[in-house]
């Protein structure tokens, strides 16, 4: 009787102990109930570090891309300031567009090579000043339209007049280079004007008061 008291509480209590003990350690413990409050707290704090990374770059990018935008403009206004210098406010340009209405349009190399030295030397200076324009725009640091507005009538004018003179100096010196710059800009100015007619200032104004 004893023995089988003994067993029974034996079996008893084993059936109890395996059927707390596994509830305690899947449910109640301490370790599992740390992991499932910890994992979505360390979640949303790297997803905040990310958030804030990306804001941060694409403030840095715009904030770039103004200061480049800014320093852009600085400098197309800066160029357009030795455009108006060397085309329109030297004082040898001024006189050089009195002496270029004296020249036929068109005019042989022999017609300028028959003109004065100091002619000559006025037309040499000119062409120089628009080879410098002309570098300027190629590269970038004008647009054709400012110096079309500008300038672009002078220039015209200068390159249908010195064109053949330049030519025939090109083939007796073997400098092809002489005055290329203003040639090439010439060009671009004709082609610009073919696309776009050449509105004057005055009538631009007029159009907008209408």
């Amino acid at each position: 009787m004893r023995v089988s008291r003994v067993r029974h509480s034996s079996f008893v209590i084993r059936h109890w102990t395996l059927d707390i003990i596994p509830r305690f350690t899947i449910h109640d413990s301490p370790i599992t109930i740390h992991k499932s409050l910890d994992a979505p707290m360390h979640l949303d704090f790297a997803n905040l570090l990310n958030v804030v990374s990306t804001i941060t770059l694409i403030g840095a990018l715009v904030f770039t891309g103004l200061q480049v935008r800014a320093a852009n403009r600085a400098r197309r206004e800066q160029a357009a300031v030795t455009v108006i210098e060397t085309a329109a406010l030297s004082e040898n340009s001024a006189r050089f567009l009195e002496l270029l209405s004296e020249i036929p349009e068109g005019a042989s190399a022999a017609v300028i090579e028959n003109l004065d030295a100091e002619t000559r030397r006025q037309i040499f200076l000119f062409g120089l000043r628009v080879e410098v324009i002309g570098y300027m725009v190629f590269h970038g640091l004008v647009d054709v339209q400012t110096v079309n507005d500008l300038a672009g009538g002078a220039i015209l004018s200068f390159w249908s007049r010195a064109k053949s003179w330049s030519e025939e100096r090109r083939k007796r010196t073997g400098h092809d280079e002489f005055l290329e710059w203003c040639e090439w800009l010439a060009t671009q100015i004709a082609q610009y004007r073919a696309t776009r007619p050449y509105v004057p200032a005055y009538s631009r104004i007029q159009a907008r008061q209408i």
